[in-house]
């Protein structure tokens, strides 16, 4: 091999060697717009998959957030300039990339608040009846009406509860018709056909003593067909000096 010869092999080498080593530079600088592209991916999948999960059931979906034109805009842009150059600073060029991160966490923002709101919706619109505090204030206190309130009121909580965190799966959709049937059903069993003086009197006993006038006949008659007028005494009370 001439001298000639032998500094061509040198120079060749010297260039494949810069070009490992600006090929490795630009991996070096590619790899946390990658890392990043891929938190944005992952954050949009979860709204997407969420969204999926809503449309399988056959719920009305929010509409689009607004900011996802602008942030699709941007990103055709960034993917323009990389496709004709596949280097970092191509992506990164006039700050479209920054921009890009802030609309697409935009995007992701707006849209779990929309889905989570669809979701709170569907639960609380699942069932349409009373809350236990407004059955609590109207339905006559019987002990059949006790024990079912307290059944209903349990039930009625959980149902709520279901809206504090996101579906899963459709078993979450099928625990909130569930809970909703549940609660219908334990609607039925209330006794609504409670006669006024019978209420006024059970009322006053669960608040801690019936005055005699409020145990009328009709009262003693419904006690008596309930099977509980033993189940009360009456008590003098303490006079006050």
């Amino acid at each position: 091999m001439t001298l000639i010869e032998r500094i061509r092999a040198l120079q060749h080498r010297a260039q494949q060697q810069a070009a490992r080593q600006a090929s490795l530079d630009e991996v070096r600088k590619l790899r946390p717009l990658l890392e990043q592209a891929q938190a944005l991916s992952g954050r949009l999948g979860i709204e997407v998959q969420q969204l999926g999960l809503l449309r399988n059931q056959g719920i009305v979906l929010p509409n689009p957030p607004e900011t996802a034109g602008a942030a699709l805009r941007t990103l055709g842009r960034v993917r323009e300039r990389f496709a004709q150059e596949r280097r970092a600073e191509r992506l990164t060029q006039r700050q479209d990339w920054t921009r890009f991160q802030e609309q697409t966490q935009a995007v992701c923002g707006q849209a779990a608040q929309g889905l989570n709101n669809t979701w709170r919706d569907f639960v609380t619109s699942a069932y349409s009846g009373d809350k236990p505090e407004n059955l609590e204030r109207t339905l006559a206190p019987t002990e059949g009406n006790r024990a079912f309130l307290s059944r209903y009121r349990e039930t009625y909580q959980r149902l709520i509860g279901l809206a504090r965190n996101r579906p899963v799966g459709r078993e979450d959709f099928e625990k909130v018709r569930e809970l909703a049937r549940a609660l219908n059903a334990i609607h039925q069993e209330f006794d609504l056909n409670v006669p006024d003086a019978v209420s006024r009197f059970l009322r006053a006993v669960a608040a801690g003593g019936a005055t005699i006038d409020l145990l009328t006949d009709e009262v003693r008659a419904w006690l008596k067909g309930q099977g509980k007028l033993e189940a009360y005494r009456i008590v003098a009370g303490t006079s006050t000096p």
